[in-house]
């Protein structure tokens, strides 16, 4: 009897304490098309550098028209700005403008000689702490932007 006892009480404190083993099917080894195609890495994945939330864009346009001595000539102009923070106190900025005259001739300058992409604005900005800034920059400025068709540096008539 007291075998009997003994075994039923193993037998009902056995299961508790003992643990289950949850059994995942195996992988199944991929096919030739599944290993061929992988997908495809995002920019954020581009060797590490590149990261969206870093990233900034924005965009203008402009119109402008001059007229003198019965001559005139119109001006328009996108500029597409892209910022990059590349660590927190070093940011990249990059200008690209689209420049063209869609009517209108001045003198020499005529439509086609106007009409260009550029670099307008490329800049490296450092600020290692609040009182100090270091900026170098680089601008490429139409001709016609402060004193009208003259040189930029011409005096004024």
């Amino acid at each position: 009897m007291k075998l009997l006892v003994a075994l039923a009480l193993g037998m009902a404190v056995a299961p508790s304490s003992s643990t289950a083993q949850l059994r995942s099917q195996d992988e199944q080894p991929l096919s030739a098309a599944q290993s061929l195609v992988r997908p495809t890495a995002s920019i954020s994945e581009f060797l590490g550098l590149l990261n969206p939330d870093n990233f900034m864009m924005r965009h203008s346009f402009s119109l402008s028209y001059l007229s003198s001595d019965g001559r005139g000539i119109s001006m328009a102009s996108y500029t597409n700005s892209m910022f990059y923070k590349i660590a927190d106190p070093l940011n990249v900025r990059f200008d690209l403008t689209l420049q063209g005259s869609p009517f209108g001739q001045y003198g020499s300058l005529s439509q086609t000689s106007l009409n260009k992409l550029f670099v307008s604005r490329a800049e490296l900005n450092y600020r290692p702490s609040d009182n100090m800034f270091l900026k170098l920059e680089y601008n490429q400025i139409p001709f016609n932007s402060f004193r009208g068709f003259y040189p930029p540096y011409a005096p004024y008539y």
